[in-house]
């Protein structure tokens, strides 16, 4: 194929022109994978977004024919094809027969020959990957390469672009919410401040259980909203915690409910919706809204928990006088395996050793440091046990 500069040239900058312009992204993906089919003669094109942390496919645009055995696979099935960076440029000369596509349509698996795929990095999580698929046998020149991975950064420029935008209102809504559960905690001067320290507290103790940065961050921004259902309750109720009725203990047990649902509209808020609904459960399912126990409660709603308790016992609430440290941690012992996740405690009892100053309690720490590494030892010794039993005497044994 005899290379057209001109044309090319004059489609970049059109491109280019769009995504300065602020253009639709779609209608930038859109007018790049028509270009790309049309000028390399393709059966079709197809771009994909791709997030690589949640391992799922964010969009895909498509010009030419519907090529079903690549538009309808999942996101691990086009990581199985095309080998996720593992290569710039993968090229499948043979895709009748390769097994790694599936075989979706038989008849379109039939049309197509030859595929050429190629990644593009993205801020962030995200990924870009280019597919380009032809009837016959066909291997790209290098100029065409050239452009179509030209064309491909111009896709990912404009994503890149969109989700920096999309990522600052996020950034500002969430403050914006963030804000009114930091104002809630502030209606009452025994609560102020509340769900900082429990979102402290759990970001050092997600920390301690090794999990991931983003989980960290989950948690963390889970603990500054989890009270967020409470901003319909009336102040005479929020005034009087420690001694309601049946009818307000029932009213302010639908304040994680109602929390989750003020957030799940928001969907940058999803993977903290379901940690706010959950942190009144309990790990023997005692707890509320649901009654779900053990591992059916997030991980970040048990550690929500753990800190959420301690916080509330050690601050304390009308009527109910605030526990010194050591009897706030024999507290949290007590509810091992019953109230709270096991490891969850003992990574907790950790932050204490580790981070006193975190608890924002004007004691010293030093006379229960033994106390501390002895329930540390114990609960070890007890997960261990739990462990060997469970081995030598399986459910149903």
């Amino acid at each position: 194929m005899t290379p057209d500069f001109h044309q090319y040239f004059t489609l970049f900058a059109r491109i280019s022109k769009k995504i300065h312009a602020n253009s639709d992204t779609r209608d930038i993906l859109a007018c790049i994978v028509e270009n790309i089919t049309r000028i390399m003669a393709a059966k079709g094109s197809i771009f994909w977004l791709l997030n690589t942390q949640k391992e799922c496919i964010e969009t895909k645009i498509f010009h030419g024919f519907d090529y079903q055995s690549l538009m309808q696979t999942d996101y691990a099935t086009l990581m199985t094809i095309f080998g996720h960076h593992e290569k710039d440029c993968v090229v499948i000369p043979d895709a009748r027969n390769d097994e790694r596509i599936p075989d979706l349509e038989r008849l379109g698996k039939r049309k197509i020959n030859s595929v050429t795929g190629l990644f593009f990095d993205i801020a962030g999580p995200y990924t870009g990957l280019l597919a380009v698929y032809f009837m016959g046998s066909r291997t790209l020149f290098d100029h065409e390469l050239e452009l179509v991975t030209a064309l491909g950064e111009q896709g990912a420029i404009a994503l890149e672009k969109a989700i920096g935008y999309d990522q600052k209102t996020m950034d500002i809504y969430q403050k914006i919410v963030e804000g009114f559960a930091l104002a809630i905690d502030a209606r009452d001067r025994v609560t102020h401040g509340h769900s900082r320290r429990v979102a402290t507290l759990s970001r050092l103790t997600a920390r301690q259980m090794g999990l991931t940065e983003t989980m960290v961050k989950n948690i963390f921004h889970a603990g500054i909203l989890h009270d967020i259902g409470k901003i319909g309750t009336r102040d005479t109720v929020l005034e009087r915690l420690g001694h309601l009725t049946p009818g307000e203990m029932k009213q302010i047990r639908q304040h994680p409910v109602l929390g989750a649902d003020i957030l799940l509209p928001l969907t940058f808020f999803n993977d903290m919706a379901p940690i706010i609904r959950h942190h009144h459960e309990r790990f023997d399912g005692s707890g509320y809204p649901d009654g779900i126990k053990g591992e059916n409660i997030p991980l970040g709603a048990r550690i929500l928990a753990v800190c959420d308790v301690f916080e509330t016992m050690t601050s304390g609430r009308p009527g109910i006088p605030a526990k010194d440290l050591s009897s706030a941690v024999s507290k949290l012992k007590h509810g091992v395996g019953t109230l709270f996740d096991p490891a969850v405690v003992q990574a907790f009892f950790a932050v204490i050793q580790a981070h006193p100053e975190a608890l924002e309690i004007h004691e010293s720490v030093d006379d229960i440091l033994d106390m501390l590494r002895q329930n540390m030892a114990e609960l070890a010794l007890g997960n261990r046990l739990e462990k060997q039993t469970a081995r030598l005497f399986p459910p149903g044994f």
